[in-house]
C-alpha cells in the first residue's frame, strides 16, 4: 500500500509519468543501438539543462566541439561547458547505487563541483539502501534518494540532487559500473552505461523554467509534469532516430564485400562522434583511407561535420548533429 504525507507527490500524476517512462523504457530496451543514441542525447541535453539551473549558460556545440578548437574560448563558456561535461559523466556512468552506495555518492558529488569531502555518512547510505529497496515506483524511489542526498547536503548541492535522481532511476531499471579514467567530453556520449530515462533538469527548463526541489509538493508537481513531457518528447524523437538507424542498417548491407564502410557504421554505433585519427585508429586504416571512409559516409547522410574549421575536424551521426543544430 502506497504510503502518503504531506510533502509527498500526487500519486495520480506519478503514475501518469510512469506509464510514459515505461513506454519509453520499453522502446530502448528493445533496441540497444536505438538505447545507445537516445541516451547519448538525452546526457548532452541534460547536462546542458543541469548546468543551466546553475546559472550556467552552455550549449550541447560548446561541450561536444570544445576539444576540437584550434584556439583558446571565451573562459566563462569554457567554464560552463566543463561543470557540463562533468555532469555528463556522470550520466554516462551512474554506478551501482545499490551496490556501492558510499563510493557512487562521493563521485557524484565530486562530479556536481561538490567541494571539500562528500558530506555523507554510514546512515545514508543505509538510507539510500533502504529508499531503493522499499521503492514502489522508479520516480518515487528517485524522488526518495534526492531528499536524502538534499538534507545530507543542506540543500546546497542541487546538481548532486539531480545526479542522485538520474543515479536512483537507473540502479531501479538497471545497473552499471563508472568510467574509468578521464576522457574528452565527445567520448562521453560513445555507449553510454547507463538505464535511465529521467531528465530531471531538461524537465525544468524546457516551456519555461521552474525551480529544483524534493521537498515541496508545489515543485515536485512541476518535475512530475515536466518529466511527462520530456518522456513524451523522448518517445517523439525515436521514430527519426530509428529512421537513421534503418537507413545506416541498409548502407551496410547493400556494401560490396572489400568495403569498410560498414565497419565505419559499427564504430559510428557506440561512437557518435569521429574524426579521422579516431576512425583511422579503430579501423587500422591510414589517415587517408579514415577520410575516404568519412567522406562516403557524408555522402551518404550517414554523418554531418560538426565543426566549423577546416583543421581538427569533426563529425556526428545525424541525429546528434541535428541537437547540436548541425542536421
Amino acid at each position: 500500500m502506497l504510503a502518503t504525507a504531506h510533502n509527498d507527490p500526487d500519486i495520480r500524476m506519478v503514475f501518469r509519468t510512469e506509464i510514459l517512462a515505461a513506454r519509453l523504457e520499453g522502446a530502448l530496451r528493445a533496441d540497444a543501438d536505438l538505447a545507445a543514441l537516445w541516451r547519448a542525447q538525452a546526457g548532452v541535453q541534460e547536462a546542458c539543462a543541469s548546468a543551466w539551473l546553475e546559472d550556467l549558460a552552455v550549449t550541447p556545440t560548446d561541450v561536444l566541439c570544445r576539444n576540437f578548437r584550434d584556439s583558446l574560448g571565451d573562459p566563462d563558456r569554457d567554464r560552463s561547458a566543463l561543470a557540463a561535461a562533468s555532469l555528463l559523466r556522470g550520466l554516462h556512468s551512474p554506478g551501482a547505487l545499490e551496490e556501492e552506495p558510499a563510493a557512487v555518492l562521493s563521485r557524484l558529488w565530486s562530479l556536481s563541483a561538490g567541494e571539500g569531502a562528500a558530506p555523507f555518512d554510514a546512515d545514508d547510505h543505509a538510507a539510500i539502501g533502504g529508499a531503493l529497496e522499499a521503492a514502489e515506483s522508479p520516480i518515487l524511489g528517485a524522488l526518495a534518494v534526492a531528499r536524502i542526498v538534499n538534507r545530507a547536503c543542506e540543500g546546497r548541492a542541487p546538481s548532486a540532487e539531480r545526479l542522485a535522481f538520474v543515479t536512483a532511476d537507473h540502479a531501479l531499471r538497471g545497473s552499471g559500473r563508472f568510467m574509468l579514467g578521464e576522457v574528452a567530453p565527445d567520448a562521453l556520449i560513445a555507449a553510454p552505461r547507463g538505464a535511465w530515462v529521467v531528465q530531471p533538469a531538461l524537465a525544468l527548463t524546457e516551456n519555461g523554467f521552474r525551480l529544483w526541489s524534493v521537498t515541496r509538493p508545489e515543485r515536485m508537481a512541476d518535475l512530475l509534469s515536466g518529466l511527462a513531457r520530456t518522456f513524451q518528447s523522448g518517445l517523439g524523437a525515436l521514430p527519426m532516430m530509428r529512421r537513421w538507424l534503418d537507413h545506416a542498417r541498409a548502407v551496410k548491407g547493400r556494401a560490396h564485400g572489400a568495403s569498410r564502410l560498414p565497419d565505419l557504421i559499427d564504430l559510428a554505433l557506440v561512437r557518435p562522434i569521429l574524426n579521422g585519427a579516431t576512425v583511422a585508429s579503430h579501423l587500422k586504416v591510414t589517415p587517408r583511407g579514415a577520410q575516404k571512409l568519412i567522406d562516403q559516409a557524408v555522402t551518404q547522410k550517414l554523418l554531418v561535420k560538426i565543426t566549423p574549421r577546416a583543421t581538427y575536424r569533426a563529425w556526428a551521426v545525424e541525429p546528434v548533429a541535428r541537437m547540436m543544430g548541425r542536421g
